[in-house]
């Protein structure tokens, strides 16, 4: 009855700091990346004209505003692009390619993506 029954008797004891320098040192604590999304436009839908979620598109610098293109057909107008948008489409020579990400059929809008 000595140094064993104490050992066994006795609740062990860890420090609350020792608990969470092994938390720290899990792999996973700085490896998971930010999630982000691409930045979506605006367009509005031409009379007559419908877009699918996922659908691709050529999208194409024609002035002030920027069409959205189904092969030789433009489908959809962003009217008041930003400049960043307009500086992007100027350097690629005025054609870039598109991923419509959601239509909204009541207000005849659509986001695209620009690739």
């Amino acid at each position: 009855m000595g140094l064993d029954f104490i050992r066994r008797a006795a609740r062990s004891f860890h420090k609350g700091l020792d608990r969470r320098r092994i938390e720290l040192a899990t792999p996973t604590l700085f490896t998971q990346q930010p999630a982000s999304a691409p930045r979506t436009y605006a367009a509005n839908l031409r009379s007559g004209q419908t877009l699918t979620a996922g659908e691709k598109l050529g999208v194409r610098l024609d002035g002030q505003q920027v069409l959205a293109m189904r092969g030789l057909d433009p489908v959809a107008t962003i009217n008041s692009p930003p400049a960043e948008l307009m500086d992007a489409l100027s350097a690629s020579y005025g054609e870039a390619c598109g991923v419509v990400q959601e239509v909204y059929d009541i207000a005849h809008v659509a986001e695209i993506t620009v690739c």
